[in-house]
């Protein structure tokens, strides 16, 4: 059944640390409307905070975050991407641009020097001092929540970007599709006579990092839709907490759930999986019950979110295949 490990080799490990940039929240309408054929601006985008941001000039986009960047190419601004971070893995396109560090530990001088004419992120996104240094050299620098809290926030997100960029309409038309195509998945995952648990272990080999997700880590949203149990929150764990040979072996999963093949590559496959603490004394351990995900698209909580279920769908219920 499942145990969940995620890493990649240029990654720095997840933080709960809050941002202290402007978070947009614009209204979310229902429907989608009329798409437009191009940016319509300037916009101006309101800050959960407090305060606006106004947008003039998307010719130079840079996301922060990789999920916004897959968000940007997915509403058809890929070509007014001028850089990505690391972490921005999808689509090939976004991968190939020019690189400005990783999310979480960016540099202002690096993207300054690139001339971008709007940036967009996510909480994640910083150090808080480089987002308002950047901020304070006066690009519009617009942050969006995650969407971790519920699987509504991913359609919220995606409405964000669009309104951020000039194409609501655009953000609304992607956002309803996502939508759709979650509620298709949710319902065939109604359809299982089962729950079983799942524990999300987030991995990289190379660097000694390994935890275990619980409540707010996004993983848990999809574990659940999927009509599982996520073992860290039941174990009261919250997003991420250091792996212990304890609290795996308490919260004793069905299944170990693998965000990204390079994190299972980066600890010797399952074989080094199972070396890890406690691992080998779970029912998954002991079953060998891997299951492997890319993380941008488990985590991303964008468009490839229902994709993400769907594959967690099939590997929980194999049944309703």
């Amino acid at each position: 059944m499942l145990l969940a490990g995620c890493g990649s080799s240029d990654e720095a490990e997840p933080s709960t640390a809050p941002s202290s940039s402007t978070s947009a929240t614009p209204s979310a309408g229902p429907t989608a409307g009329p798409t437009e054929a191009a940016p319509v601006l300037p916009v101006t985008v309101p800050s959960a905070g407090g305060g606006d941001v106004t947008v003039t000039d998307v010719s130079r986009i840079i996301p922060l975050n990789g999920e916004i960047a897959e968000i940007v190419f997915a509403l058809g601004l890929g070509d007014q991407v001028v850089a990505t971070d690391v972490s921005a893995t999808y689509p090939a396109e976004a991968a190939a641009k020019p690189k400005i560090g990783y999310q979480r530990a960016l540099a202002a001088e690096g993207i300054l020097a690139l001339r971008p004419t709007v940036l967009v992120g996510t909480p994640e996104a910083g150090p808080p001092p480089v987002i308002e240094q950047l901020r304070s050299a006066g690009v519009p620098t617009v942050i969006v929540e995650r969407g971790a809290e519920s699987l509504d926030g991913v359609g919220a997100k995606i409405r964000a970007v669009g309104a951020a960029l000039g194409v609501p309409g655009r953000g609304a038309a992607l956002a309803a599709t996502t939508q759709t195509e979650l509620d298709e998945v949710v319902e065939r995952a109604s359809g299982a006579t089962s729950s079983p648990k799942v524990a999300f272990l987030y991995v990289r080999g190379q660097q000694n990092v390994a935890m275990i997700g619980g409540a707010g880590s996004g993983a848990d949203l999809l574990i659940e839709a999927a009509h599982g149990v996520d073992a860290g929150s039941a174990a009261g764990l919250g997003e991420f907490t250091p792996l212990t040979a304890e609290a795996l072996v308490a919260a004793d999963p069905d299944h170990l759930l693998l965000l990204l093949s390079d994190g299972l590559e980066s600890v010797g496959g399952i074989d080094g999986l199972l070396r890890l603490p406690g691992v080998a004394q779970t029912t998954a351990g002991e079953n060998r019950a891997v299951i492997d995900l890319d993380d941008l698209e488990l985590l991303g909580l964008g468009p490839r979110t229902p994709a993400a279920l769907d594959e967690l769908v099939d590997a929980l219920h194999p049944g309703l295949r």
